[in-house]
């Protein structure tokens, strides 16, 4: 009689002892890899890995020691193959997506490295390696323009350390520039420096800046001078100076001199908030202010003074004090009026053309305005109202959306305050890009 037990028995005994076989000749070629890689001979080591994978399809390790040699070889793309078939035996295996990170890095994929840096963050049990994957996200997202983005990362880093000094540093920069939570970047970045005082005696001057950006953007300016102190790299000293009475003096200035009188009263009552004692503020402000005092008055004398002159040369001149007027009052269809008599008087002046353009970007009639800029910037190339009519243009671009024309020229170089009103603006129009693109994220 046929023992049925039996066979089944001695079969899978005869399974084990191959499948047992079979491993050990998997593991024998994966060796025999391993030390043809050693010697560089990555030829060799590659057909034995293939051929331990052969053997054992089930072995991450055999795929990844292959993508190693492959990717030592030179052939990144057929490493990432391999890498990414590791993870498909073994999702968990952490040293392939620390590989793919790298890799997918250096070919500017930035979405799937930080995808595999997040893994690896997941997968680990070590908090200072978890910590570590953390901060090539953030440093990542940073580096590319997309720091929008880092917020989670750095939540998920502090929840580990929330004492750790450079994730308190990123969360001040993410609150300074993404959230505008000034007083969470000024609470971490005090932290961060008062621990490292403690133990270095000194911050990063970085620390310093942020911890005064903080304070600057909530009015603090006292301390915000106290910590800018401590700051003295130039590239930051640069970024200071853009927070300082005499920057915003400048900015408001330029605006003044274009009509932007909201813009430029603002700004100076922002000034006299950072030094009480900054004079020229005052005196720009008092000019500003005059200007809203006894206006019907005023414009009645200009206007009968206008109607009495026989010299088309004087009347003009008056002509154009009227005009500037009623700009700064925003009256404009008296302005147009006058603009139309001073065009009969048959004298040009490029002050009053360039008033009439003003005119007209208040109506929102831009072509109109930007051909009167560019005739003026055209006809008087050696005159500063040239500069003023550049500013002017570039500020008509930038209310009309067409961002890159007003970046072709705001590339003049510009004097005085109008250089630093167009470092305004670019900043402006930076600003605006990004949160554009947080929203829409």
């Amino acid at each position: 009689m046929i023992n049925y037990y039996s066979i089944l028995l001695l079969f899978l005994i005869s399974i084990t002892n191959l499948a047992f076989s079979q491993n050990k000749d998997a593991e024998d070629y994966y060796v025999k890899g391993e030390v043809y890689a050693e010697l560089g001979q990555f030829k060799e080591a590659i057909m034995a890995y293939e051929v331990a994978i052969a053997k054992d399809n089930t072995n991450p390790k055999y795929k990844y020691r292959l993508g190693n040699v492959i990717l030592k070889s030179g052939n990144r793309n057929e490493a990432i193959q391999m890498f990414n078939k590791t993870l498909e035996t073994d999702s968990n295996y952490i040293d392939a997506h620390l590989k793919l990170a790298i890799l997918y890095k250096e070919k500017k994929n930035y979405d799937k490295a930080i995808v595999h840096l997040d893994a690896a963050f997941n997968i680990s049990t070590n908090n200072d390696r978890k910590i570590a994957y953390k901060t090539r996200i953030i440093n990542l997202l940073d580096k590319i323009g997309e720091f929008d983005k880092a917020g989670v990362h750095i939540a998920d880093a502090k929840a580990l350390d929330p004492r750790n000094n450079y994730v308190l540093y990123m969360d001040a920069k993410y609150n300074n520039y993404i959230t505008k939570n000034y007083e969470l970047a000024k609470s971490s970045m005090q932290l961060a420096i008062s621990q490292m005082e403690e133990d270095k005696g000194k911050a990063h001057e970085h620390y310093y800046y942020e911890l005064g950006f903080a304070h600057h953007s909530l009015e603090e300016y006292q301390n915000a001078n106290i910590a800018f102190k401590e700051v003295r790299n130039d590239k930051l000293r640069s970024k200071v100076s853009s927070m300082t009475p005499e920057y915003f003096y400048q900015v408001a200035s330029a605006y003044y001199k274009t009509y932007y009188l909201a813009e430029a009263k603002e700004l100076l009552q922002a000034v006299i908030k950072m030094d009480d004692k900054f004079e020229p503020a005052y005196d720009l402000l008092i000019e500003l202010e005059e200007n809203q005092l006894n206006r019907s008055d005023i414009v009645k004398l200009l206007e009968h003074k206008v109607s009495i002159q026989e010299d088309n040369t004087q009347k003009v001149r008056i002509l154009a004090d009227l005009i500037d007027l009623e700009l700064k009052y925003n009256d404009l269809e008296t302005c147009f009026t006058h603009i139309k008599e001073f065009d009969n008087c048959g004298i040009p002046l490029p002050n009053v053309m360039f008033m009439e353009a003003k005119a007209n970007a208040l109506r929102k009639e831009y072509p109109r305005s930007e051909d009167i800029l560019k005739q003026i910037i055209e006809n008087y190339k050696d005159s500063n109202i040239r500069f003023k009519c550049l500013f002017l243009l570039g500020m008509i671009y930038e209310e009309q959306g067409k961002i890159n024309e007003a970046k072709l020229i705001y590339a003049n170089n510009f004097p005085g305050d109008f250089n630093v009103a167009v470092r305004e603006q670019l900043k402006h129009i930076n600003t605006n890009k990004k949160e554009t693109l947080v929203k829409k994220n």
